[in-house]
Parts: structure tokens; sequence; C-alpha cells
């Protein structure tokens, strides 16, 4: 028996909860899988897992079992890696996912720059809106907007999303610009949908102490904030959208903004990534230069301290 790749896979099946699901993110046959895991119960004489026809569940010896052995393989990935960095460059796939809009609006145009850097790693980029189980899908990191409410994940802060409420010239013309927000009641709006509630996400407004949250009977409604971005410059309805996007079509006069005595309150961008599991070199350069990216970005960067 091969005791790495038995602990290797030990791990794999406790975080991703079934024997399929830690097979696929280790390129493995299920059976495989399933072999090294009775070699190593058998090995150690104890029973690691409970295993039924739907699931998997760790035995209280296979819970110790493996918070011993998660620490044991990080140091073994931080020796390999360390003597491999030490001769060569970073390289290797990493799987990110992030949001559809960020993907295509900010990562891919800006990866030609990553590559230039480091031609030897590879990018596997989950473009969805729909929020991936990392650990379980063997996904290295995520670029995930919002705050972070998993405590098992590790959130380190790179940006943050600012919003602009804007609509087409021609819209406006058509339908009236509204004098301040609680206008939109009576006027077409598009609604964006949050992948975790399922409903359109409100429109918000700040000024002074006055706040608003104004749930609206949208036109439209879409889960994609490419789609979104596009209903809004068809001149479909009203849309609040996060500045990145709509800036370049505001500075060509396709956009105009609304309600500019009001503020949107700022939303944060984390890169996330599993605990236990060790960062290899090449996702550390991909998350430093994600870092990097949201830092030289107008309107992404984290604002900096007043001194």
């Amino acid at each position: 028996m091969d005791r790495i790749a038995a602990m290797t896979a030990f791990v794999r099946v406790v975080e991703a909860g079934t024997f399929t699901k830690a097979a696929d993110t280790l390129g493995l046959p299920n059976a495989t899988v399933t072999r090294l895991i009775q070699s190593l119960e058998e090995d150690l004489k104890i029973r690691l897992l409970h295993r039924t026809t739907r699931s998997v569940t760790v035995t209280a010896e296979g819970a110790t079992y493996y918070e011993r052995v998660v620490r044991l393989l990080a140091e073994l990935a931080d020796i390999e890696s360390s003597a491999k960095q030490s001769v060569a460059s970073p390289s290797g796939s990493v799987r990110i996912e992030t949001a559809a809009g960020l993907a295509a609006l900010v990562i891919v145009p800006a990866l030609d720059e990553f590559y230039r850097r480091y031609p030897q790693v590879q990018v596997e980029l989950g473009a969805t809106n729909r929020q991936a189980d990392l650990v379980a899908e063997g996904i290295d990191c995520a670029i995930r907007v919002g705050e972070v409410t998993d405590q098992f994940l590790v959130a380190r802060r790179v940006g943050e999303f600012r919003f602009t409420t804007v609509a087409t010239p021609q819209f406006l013309a058509a339908h009236g610009t509204p004098a301040n927000p609680q206008d939109l009641y009576t006027l077409p709006t598009i609604g964006l949908s949050s992948s975790r509630a399922g409903k359109p996400l409100p429109f918000r407004f700040r000024q002074g102490e006055e706040r608003l949250e104004l749930s609206l009977a949208h036109r439209l409604v879409v889960n994609d904030t490419n789609a979104y971005l596009a209903a809004g410059i068809a001149g479909l309805g009203i849309i609040q959208a996060p500045t990145y996007g709509v800036e370049p079509v505001l500075a060509e006069g396709g956009l105009v903004t609304l309600f500019d005595d009001w503020t949107v309150d700022h939303i944060p961008v984390n890169v996330i990534y599993p605990p236990n599991r060790y960062l290899s070199a090449k996702v550390r350069v991909f998350i430093d230069w994600v870092v990097e990216l949201f830092e030289g970005h107008q309107f992404l960067r984290r604002p900096r301290p007043v001194r």
C-alpha cells in the first residue's frame, strides 16, 4: 500500500463526503479510492469511516486521525514545494472559481500578463454564479463577492464592488428621468438575482443618515451580471450595476448616471481557499496576482486609508 496515497484519499473522502466526489477530485477510479481506504483501515486495525448507501461519515477515531494526517500532508507538501522552488518556477494547473461577470470583464482580459510572468502555470477557470463547494470539488481558490460567512474557509480581502445606478439616454427620453430613488417604483427596472437568495437584490441608497432599500417589481430579472449589464445597455430599464462593468459605456455616453447625490454601500471582494489544503506556490502566485490586479483597478481597489 502507498501510505501517502491512502492518507490523501482518506482526507479527500472526509472533506468531499462521498467516495465518488473524492475519486473525481483525485482523478482516480472509485474502486481505487475504496481499496486505498480499506487497506489503510486494515493496516491501522481501526474503522475510519462509517459507510451507508447514501453517505460517508467519519468515526471518532477517524476524526482524530484526520486532524493529524492533514497536518502531516501539509508539512510534506511544504517540504516538496520548497525543494522544487529552489530550482524551478511555479508550474502546474490551478483551479479557480469566480462569478461570470468578474471572469469576463476583469480576470480573463488580464490573464495574458499572468501567463507572461508564470508561463508554466495553467488556469482552469470556472465562471459561474453558483457558489461551488471548494473542498468537495477540488477547487484551489475562489474570488467571491460579499461577506464570507463560512468560518471553515480562509478569506483574503482583495478589493470591493462599487455600484452605480444608470440608464440609457434613450430610455430616459422615453420614460422620464427620476428625481429621487422612490421614483423607481413607477419606472421599468431590471433586477439581478442572487445565487444564494434566489430573488432579486434590492436597490440600495444612502444619503447621510438616511438609508433606502427598495424591493422593486422589475420588468426583467436575470441571474448573471453579463446579462444584467446587457439589459441595461439595451435600454430595457434602470439598473444598479457594478461600476467597473458600466464605466466604459458611461465614458462613451451610452449610459448616464442617476441620483448622483446618493451613494451605495460598497461590497467586499475576497479570495477564499480551504485552510487544510496546503497553499502551493502556483496557487499563492495566482492569489498575489489577483491582489495586484484589483489594487490597480480604479473601481475595484480597496480605499486607501486617510493619513
